[in-house]
């Protein structure tokens, strides 16, 4: 429904004016009348019509000084001029006044009609541009809304934004005025109603919560000028919707990070989360909720059974790679004070010696930096469960692929043991242990390996150490305990005896004539 006014000296052409437009009730309705110009100012002020009918000739304010004084302080203000002269400055005073139509009077019902649906018509497109003005402008403003939240998915996710600059006006207003503190939601099998949630506490004006996959990120706006009040309100619904979280499923996990100035911090307030959820124990029940805290060196975890692992995977043997992951994570679940930051890191590890072998095998430097990539994606896994089947299909697909060009390929059992104490002389190698590698018999396997190679296993290993030693004395300049160490031998004096045995000269005699023989 429009409002009009109308503003003229004669009550009679008032009342004829509005009952003359009575047709249109549906449509239209009169909010006001005036008799003069000054009158018409203070009431179209004080009703905001629509548009206006008003007539040139009227006592106090006329309407040669009403129209210019409309134009200016009412702009696009629809006006419909009616008046007795035909007198041109009239007309041309009107149409540079932006009036509608120009009237003279006597008027039918017909005429003041048609000239108000001009009015209307106008309006109507007027209304329709401004909706659609609003719903673009609503429209981009939800685009750049949604784009600044996958600014903030890649900024958590680690990866390379150039000029991270917010682009709606909701996330910059808050991010110019507000702190921060980043929550990592890990649910698992069911998301939470986050918004229910927020809802119900009154604060999702102040919050920002997206998800990717099993992790959701909650944003906790705190106004930076925060008062004690304030702030202790603050913590009291970041305690009830803690709570909240955690009371929706038991397998819930939280990280917290500490407060941060602006957004653009939000990578350091992710990596903090992460750090904090890494931070559970593995051989307990998880609690709800972790806090950032400065982490110390992840502690080293022994597993007697490593170097079969590395051996299995180098061979192709996927079963058994995947056989030895879950006693590696059963493993885990026995020691009490080891977090998933140290699992993380221990399989980290063991996937960077993996790497290592992979760059080997492809003739390839670059192979290892993949390992970062693992390092990335395991940052995101939060539960024992899900790290074991991350590392289980890893190892198991690096297995598949070295199996065709396996040094261990060859069917001779014999080959393959001489290749593994090659590659592997440097480690605490036993004749036990190197049985169980290719399942055989110890005795069986000191016979089979004396009738193939007429030497001891004993002998053989350390002929391959004692060789590798002469080179380190030759061309190096470590100190012996270190050459002793780096061929295999924990015990120096040993390796002095079995050297001097070998070769009917000490270590240092050795290396002396290598030395003397390079001068030569």
């Amino acid at each position: 429904m429009y409002k009009y006014v109308v503003i003229d000296d004669e009550e009679l052409i008032r009342k004829g004016i509005i009952k003359k437009l009575s047709p249109m009730a549906d449509q239209i309705c009169c909010a006001g009348e005036a008799e003069n110009g000054s009158d018409g100012i203070q009431l179209i002020e004080n009703v905001h019509p629509d548009f206006v009918i008003l007539d040139m000739q009227m006592p106090v304010m006329d309407g040669m000084a009403l129209l210019p004084y409309l134009a200016e302080n009412f702009p696009g203000l629809p006006l419909i001029v009616i008046s007795g002269y035909r007198d041109f400055e009239y007309v041309k005073q009107a149409i540079s006044s932006s009036a509608v139509d120009y009237i003279l009077k006597p008027f039918s019902r017909e005429m003041i009609q048609d000239c108000v649906k001009t009015v209307l018509e106008r309006l109507n497109n007027r209304s329709s541009l401004h909706e659609q003005i609003r719903i673009r402008e609503s429209e981009r403003e939800k685009a750049c809304y949604d784009y600044d939240i996958q600014l903030l998915l890649n900024l958590i996710q680690g990866q390379h934004v150039f000029n991270p600059e917010l682009t709606s006006q909701k996330l910059q207003f808050i991010n110019e005025t507000h702190q921060f503190i980043l929550l990592t939601i890990h649910h698992q099998p069911a998301e939470p109603d986050i918004q229910a949630l927020l809802s119900g506490q009154g604060i999702e004006d102040f919050t920002l919560y997206f998800t990717d996959g099993t992790l959701g990120f909650l944003i906790f706006f705190i106004p930076e000028s925060a008062s004690s009040s304030i702030e202790q309100r603050s913590n009291r619904s970041l305690d009830t919707l803690l709570s909240g979280l955690c009371s929706w499923n038991a397998d819930t996990l939280v990280g917290i990070s500490q407060m941060h100035a602006g957004l653009a911090e939000l990578s350091r307030a992710y990596q903090e989360t992460s750090q904090a959820l890494d931070c559970q124990l593995i051989g307990q029940e998880p609690v709800s909720h972790y806090f950032y805290q400065q982490n110390n060196d992840p502690k080293r975890i022994l597993w007697d059974k490593e170097d079969e692992f590395l051996f299995r995977v180098e061979a192709g043997m996927s079963e058994e790679v995947s056989r030895l992951i879950q006693e590696l994570f059963t493993y885990f679940k026995t020691l009490s004070a080891c977090t998933l930051g140290d699992v993380k890191y221990f399989c980290y590890r063991l996937a960077g010696q993996c790497m290592q072998v992979i760059s080997e095998y492809l003739k390839s430097p670059d192979a290892p930096s993949e390992s970062a990539s693992v390092q990335n994606i395991v940052q995101h896994i939060f539960t024992l469960s899900g790290l074991e089947d991350y590392y289980r299909q890893f190892f198991v697909n690096i297995s598949i692929m070295l199996k065709p060009q396996s040094v261990y390929a060859t069917e001779d059992v014999i080959e393959k043991i001489k290749i593994y104490i090659q590659r592997n002389y440097q480690k605490n190698l036993n004749q036990d242990f190197v049985a169980s590698l290719f399942f055989l018999n110890r005795s069986y396997l000191s016979t089979l390996f004396k009738t193939r190679t007429q030497k001891k296993f004993v002998d053989y290993l350390n002929e391959i150490r004692l060789e590798k030693s002469k080179e380190l004395l030759a061309d190096t300049d470590r100190k012996m305990y270190q050459i002793a160490r780096n061929v295999g031998y924990d015990n120096v004096k040993y390796f002095f005896r079995v050297f001097k045995k070998k070769y009917g000269i000490t270590p240092e005699q050795y290396r002396q004539q290598a030395a003397r023989e390079k001068k030569n």
